[in-house]
C-alpha cells in the first residue's frame, strides 16, 4: 500500500500542480493541449513507477489514452461546472492507478 501512495501524490502532481490555469481553461477547446496535459499527467505516473516496479510502453498508452479521454468527457459535460464531474474524473483516474499498480 505504501507504494501506491507515490502513484496518488505523482497523480496530484501531475492534474493538479503542474496544470496551469490556461491548460484548466483551454485544454477543452484544443485537443493538442488536452493530449499534451495527458502526457506530463501519464509521465508523472511513470516516473512513480519506476520508482516503484517498472513502467512498460503499454503502462504509458492506457494511462495517456483514457486520461485524455476521461478529461475529454469532463471539459464536455461540465460546462457550467457542477462539482460532481470533478469527483467523477478523478475517481476515473484513481482507477486507472489501480489498474496499473495491479498489473506491476
Amino acid at each position: 500500500m505504501h507504494s501506491f501512495l507515490w502513484l496518488v501524490m505523482a497523480h496530484f502532481i501531475g492534474d493538479w500542480a503542474l496544470q496551469p490555469e490556461w491548460i484548466g481553461l483551454n485544454k477543452g477547446k484544443y485537443p493538442i493541449i488536452m493530449f499534451s496535459h495527458s502526457m506530463v499527467w501519464a509521465s508523472c505516473i511513470c516516473i512513480a513507477l519506476e520508482y516503484i516496479g517498472e513502467c512498460s510502453f503499454f503502462d504509458l498508452f492506457f494511462l495517456v489514452l483514457f486520461h485524455y479521454l476521461i478529461d475529454i468527457w469532463k471539459c464536455r459535460a461540465s460546462k457550467t461546472f457542477d462539482s460532481w464531474h470533478l469527483y467523477v474524473d478523478q475517481f476515473l483516474h484513481i482507477c486507472q492507478l489501480v489498474a496499473v499498480y495491479f498489473s506491476q
